[in-house]
């Protein structure tokens, strides 16, 4: 966990690992195929507009910005050959774990929520405009909680 008002910044294998866990653990429980790759050039694009955002000196400002892209991001460049929406909902998660805070979804309800607020970001825009950046931010900023270590 990083301390103080650092925020850690997202890379390569971070987000690989966890599109890679995600698809393995998917095929196992439904014995459907799975397509685990990155897409080169798709993933140059989220890591600069991730890391590119957030830099405001205020923690939980820098990290709702940051986890509003990693989910608005990923989604819109597709940078894996499957599980992108899934990808960005638990790398984001992870992201605020790593960094003090947790996502506080309902692993059903919301997270359906969550999954239908991307795709419809997904199939409507070009680019991260600010309503969609809007919606993701006032998501998040009602369900991120400081994270409290089990007893």
């Amino acid at each position: 966990m990083v301390s103080d008002n650092i925020v850690m910044k997202i890379h390569k294998q971070y987000l690989t690992e966890t599109n890679e866990q995600i698809l393995l653990r998917h095929k196992k429980r439904t014995g459907e195929p799975v397509y685990i790759g990155i897409i080169q050039k798709n993933m140059d694009e989220v890591l600069t507009m991730i890391n590119n955002v957030g830099n405001s000196g205020n923690k939980e400002q820098d990290l709702l910005e940051i986890t509003a892209h990693i989910l608005g991001v990923i989604t819109l460049k597709q940078p894996f050959l499957d599980g992108n929406r899934r990808t960005g909902i638990i790398a984001a998660g992870k992201f605020l774990r790593d960094n003090g805070y947790d996502l506080d979804i309902d692993p059903e309800e919301e997270n359906s929520e969550l999954r239908s607020m991307l795709r419809r970001t997904k199939n409507r825009m070009l680019t991260l405009n600010q309503e969609v950046m809007g919606q993701l931010s006032f998501y998040i900023s009602k369900r991120m909680k400081e994270h409290e270590p089990r007893r």
